[in-house]
């Protein structure tokens, strides 16, 4: 699907694969990022460009953008290159707005668990490269080479620096992220409750406060009116029962207020936190991980980690540190 649209001078082209929805898909791990520039020459010289910057022109760009829609995101230890043979995602969307083409799709959050640990870690270093083929050049006895035709092949996540074009881009969406917002959602509903609750409080505090004045007017009344008294009386008994109605109300709201605090509370200490698989938990309990190793703010220093997972198997200490970098939980 392709879209085309001119705004204020601003042009967009858009293409994406229709793929399901599949709520918290466990090899889903949603990316984006700015995989080149167009009509901006390059910082440095990319691989095969036999030394020369390369220019890519947007319409050669817009042309080529169908072909790069499912291919494939590769990787290569370190993040200084490309490795074709280690794909660790796909494309499924690629647009051009202004001079950034964009690109979004999937990584194999759990294909690859030891990958996204280490893309975490450099999140503020990470950019993009394009992969291409059937490229034709319109001088080569230039200095900066403009391409004619291009075929995308795939993409690379690197470090920036390492990119030929240094304004790239990447960022990898957290797998909990959509229990985070929901997280996110209880706490805002419960807070939204527990202001409401205070204004009923409020109110029925200021109608407690009347009916009080109101009684001490008609005890004033009974003791000069004593002929009066059996009326009066009737009516003190009326106000002396929703004095004490309003007084449980009143108790009740109380209870209920502090209720939603400490719900609140509880939902903002979940929220602080990711996470962790029970399989997970229940390694670090044989490991002898307790809250012992566990840091301030619930994190776990490294080398400590390191320590009590000496037992496990590397498979195991992999996929351990994985889900504890994924949660948050490692200094």
């Amino acid at each position: 699907m392709a879209k085309r649209a001119k705004t204020l001078g601003m042009r967009l082209e858009a293409m994406a694969l229709e793929i399901p929805e599949f709520p918290d898909h466990p090899n889903r791990v949603p990316f984006s990022g700015v995989l080149t520039r167009v009509n901006v020459p390059s910082d440095r010289a990319p691989n095969g460009a036999a030394g020369h910057r390369v220019l890519l022109p947007r319409d050669v760009a817009e042309r080529a953008l169908p072909s790069l829609l499912g291919m494939a995101v590769d990787y290569a230890p370190g993040l200084r290159g490309h490795d074709v043979s280690r794909k660790i995602g796909v494309i499924s969307r690629a647009e051009i707005r202004e001079d950034r083409l964009e690109v979004a799709g999937y990584l194999f959050g759990k294909d690859f668990p030891e990958v996204l640990v280490d893309l975490r870690a450099r999140r503020e270093r990470l950019g993009m490269s394009y992969e291409v083929t059937g490229v034709r050049v319109a001088d080569p006895l230039a200095e900066i080479w403009v391409l004619e035709r291009v075929v995308f092949t795939g993409a690379a996540i690197l470090e920036r620096n390492a990119a030929a074009y240094q304004s790239t881009s990447l960022a990898a969406t957290a797998a909990g992220s959509r229990q985070g917002e929901t997280m996110n959602d209880r706490i805002a509903q419960a807070l939204d409750m527990l202001a409401q609750t205070n204004r009923a409080l409020t109110a029925e505090f200021a109608n407690l406060r009347s009916l009080l004045d109101e009684l001490r007017q008609s005890q004033a009344a009974v003791t000069q009116i004593v002929e009066r008294g059996g009326a009066v009386q009737a009516g003190h008994g009326d106000l002396e029962t929703r004095v004490e109605a309003l007084a449980n109300t009143s108790e009740e709201l109380r209870r209920q207020n502090q209720a939603l605090r400490e719900q609140a509370e509880r939902f903002a200490v979940q929220a602080s936190r990711k996470t962790v698989s029970p399989q997970v938990l229940t390694l670090l309990a044989k490991s002898g991980v307790g809250s012992d190793v566990i840091g301030p703010g619930g994190r776990i220093e490294v080398p400590v980690l390191d320590r009590a997972l000496e037992s496990l198997s590397l498979e195991q200490r992999i996929a351990v540190k994985a889900q504890l970098a994924h949660a948050g939980a490692l200094e």
